[in-house]
């Protein structure tokens, strides 16, 4: 544990699970025999078909970890951002660890990230680099970008509201919260935000998150978690994302307005959340009149073939 003063601090990794019963083991047993001491794994099981829960359950046993591991099971399938939500509301540490289900954790990850933690008392969300591995058939491809960054440089990097940083960078298996953080968002939240996008933009608005080069998880990509890589080619998936975005940017709003960071980054959120209400409209309504507007939020998009493509898929329907 980390001595501060004269306080112990916890270590909690929260996971939230469904049908996972085919990596489960692999992962419980990299989080397991990390070099740094963990307090506690909380695990939300989310009505999981298969035999997740009794593998967790016959871990538990085998493993003599009564006390260190915490299933809970739900009544109700609440869905991975709702279910995620419940289970770091149940961490009690001071540095809260996102799990997947499916990943294999280097064994200092957690001990790396704790030490920079230490030394930057004012970091509420550290994040860190993947190396993915495609496994099995059927697995999406590795995306370009990932292919051709630079891994492992080590350096630190503080990421503030920006263009580049509005969209989530890495995965949340990479990310470490800090407790005072998670409570100060508790109030900024909405059914169906996932908790790396959350975290990840909320931080921002605070200047409070570090980002870490260095690859400290290695991701399973697989034909199970296509979804996470896959296209939005549809009107409604589209409009979905959307909508989950438009809502985000709301709540960066209010946070960044409450914390009074400087005008132009609050101008760059606004002009975010502007051009998800008109993508919207442009996908749901057909407003085709938006995509002419949407040209002077250009340095806003992610692709600027998206315009393109859109007012293709809305004339589809």
């Amino acid at each position: 544990k980390i001595k501060l003063g004269e306080k112990y601090m916890k270590v909690s990794v929260v996971m939230a699970t469904y049908n996972g019963e085919k990596y489960i083991k692999e992962q419980l047993d990299s989080i397991c025999n990390q070099t740094y001491q963990i307090d506690e794994i909380i695990i939300c099981d989310d009505k999981s078909t298969d035999n997740t829960v009794e593998l967790i359950e016959n871990y538990i046993l085998s493993n003599s970890f009564q006390n260190l591991i915490k299933l809970y099971k739900n009544d109700v399938n609440l869905g991975y951002a709702d279910n995620f939500n419940q289970v770091i509301g149940l961490a009690e540490g001071e540095y809260i660890f996102f799990s997947d289900q499916d990943d294999i954790w280097v064994t200092d990850k957690i001990q790396k990230m704790v030490d920079i933690m230490e030394k930057n008392p004012d970091c509420a969300l550290l994040c860190s680099d993947y190396e993915p591995f495609i496994y099995g058939e059927g697995a999406p491809e590795i995306p370009k970008k990932l292919k051709e960054r630079k891994a492992n440089t080590g350096n630190i990097e503080r990421i503030n509201v920006s263009i580049e940083n509005i969209e989530l960078r890495t995965l949340g298996c990479c990310m470490c919260l800090r407790r005072e953080f998670r409570d100060l968002t508790r109030e900024y939240w909405f059914s169906g935000w996932a908790q790396d996008d959350r975290c990840w933009k909320l931080a921002q608005c605070v200047n409070r998150c570090l980002y870490v080069h260095c690859d400290l998880v290695k991701h399973r990509i697989h034909s199970n978690n296509t979804a996470t890589y896959g296209k939005y080619h549809t009107v409604k998936k589209r409009v979905e994302l959307f909508d989950a975005k438009y809502k985000a940017a709301e709540q960066m709003l209010r946070m960044a307005q409450k914390n009074l960071i400087d005008s132009d980054r609050i101008t760059i959120i606004e002009k975010n959340k502007q051009m998800m209400k008109l993508r919207i409209e442009l996908m749901r309504d057909r407003k085709l009149l938006n995509a002419v507007k949407l040209l002077f939020y250009l340095r806003y998009f992610q692709s600027k073939k998206s315009i393109v493509l859109e007012v293709l898929i809305a004339l589809k329907g």
